[in-house]
């Protein structure tokens, strides 16, 4: 007896399942179709700038010809004007060196940089972070401290 009720109860649970379009597998239920379409409303946001837009004008503002270039290689190359950008005024030659060791020399001066500036306003450098630095001397000399943020 408890077999044949246990039977009738799960055809029924069965039946509204399939008739009400539930989805009865997991694959089913974890389709990213379904979950893209339930988490995510479209959005439109006024005011933001395409990201092809926004390095085309960088390039624009760099000198950089750009024309014919795909997103990335443009991207490429005004990271790359950037860092040489930082480079000069930071006074370091940039003359056949990579990006990276380029990149990784522009921070080790600025650093140094920092710190030096630090140690003018009397501020403790032992332990201390870059930003941290440049927090401590905003707080100090504001006009220092914009002169030093911005690199890398």
């Amino acid at each position: 007896m408890k077999k044949k009720t246990m039977s009738y109860v799960m055809t029924g649970a069965l039946s509204i399942t399939i008739l009400s379009g539930v989805s009865s597998s997991p694959a089913q239920a974890a389709s990213p179709q379904l979950i893209k379409e339930q988490a995510a409303p479209s959005v439109t946001r006024t005011g933001t700038k395409n990201f092809a837009d926004v390095i085309a004008d960088q390039a624009a503002a760099l000198g950089i010809h750009i024309e014919g270039d795909d997103l990335e290689t443009a991207a490429k190359k005004v990271r790359l004007a950037k860092l040489q950008h930082q480079a000069a005024a930071l006074g370091i030659k940039t003359d056949g060196k990579e990006e990276k060791a380029l990149r990784l020399e522009v921070k080790k001066v600025h650093e140094t940089y920092v710190h030096n500036a630090a140690g003018y306003f009397g501020i403790e450098t032992d332990g201390q972070r870059t930003k941290d630095l440049i927090t401590a001397i905003s707080e100090v000399n504001s006009e220092a401290a914009e002169q030093l943020n911005g690199f890398y």
